[in-house]
């Protein structure tokens, strides 16, 4: 099917968008933080990503493609880096309006522990793989910037915990789950040797760095437009 990726990508937002009107979350009226977000770490994601192609470290099936590139990029990975964060920040929204008065404290630490050991798991089998490389330096990052600037973040972890469900169909469908041929390939020279079903392990430190950076840069627009009606 040549739309699949692109009904992927509409499908991801489908409930998200149906959603967003109810009165406890009222995700519709962060949208333009939201869509701010996705634009601002899109950018550094979509360099990588037309790099990564370029060089063959993973690459898409024209079989499942509409036939439109910029930059070399479907059109539909393009929207990925839209679609998926938008479906991503509307969860976040949803476990801070909806678990408030939960304690996540010693949750979190575990979190960040076990997010920890990920990555030196990664770099252990991976370390000589582009993807492998990438993942690794890039959540590294992710985690500074989190513990620097994001200590309140308390809703992360949880966040993205949950984030994980709908991440394990949408990329078990990308990566092969159910079709004869992947949607996206990956170089196995690349990567570590393992994956999740039929995603590369890489995957869970690339969504934790996509996710983690969005809610991050999503509240700091928040906090700057608040602190900027004050003093107003």
């Amino acid at each position: 099917m040549k739309s699949l990726y692109l009904i992927i990508d509409f499908v991801t937002i489908l409930f998200p968008i149906l959603l967003s009107f109810d009165k406890k979350v009222a995700y519709s009226k962060s949208w333009k933080y939201v869509f701010l977000s996705c634009f601002i770490v899109g950018i550094p994601f979509l360099i990588w990503d037309f790099f990564f192609t370029k060089n063959g470290v993973w690459g898409f099936n024209d079989d499942y493609l509409v036939g439109i590139k910029i930059l070399n990029l479907p059109i539909e990975e393009i929207l990925f880096f839209l679609l998926v964060p938008f479906s991503c920040l509307f969860i976040y929204a949803c476990v801070k309006a909806y678990l408030t008065n939960y304690n996540f404290k010693k949750i979190n630490v575990i979190f960040y522990w076990l997010i920890a050991f990920y990555i030196l798991f990664i770099l252990f089998f991976g370390y000589k793989g582009a993807y492998s490389f990438g993942v690794v330096v890039s959540s590294l990052i992710t985690l500074l910037l989190i513990f620097w600037f994001g200590k309140k973040l308390t809703f992360l972890p949880i966040a993205f915990v949950i984030s994980l469900i709908p991440f394990l169909i949408v990329n078990g469908v990308l990566t092969g789950a159910f079709t004869t041929e992947p949607v996206v390939w990956y170089n196995d020279e690349e990567r570590t040797p393992f994956r999740i079903f039929t995603i590369p392990a890489e995957d869970i430190l690339y969504s934790f760095t996509l996710i983690g950076l969005n809610i991050l840069v999503f509240e700091r627009l928040i906090k700057n437009a608040v602190l900027a009606t004050h003093r107003s």
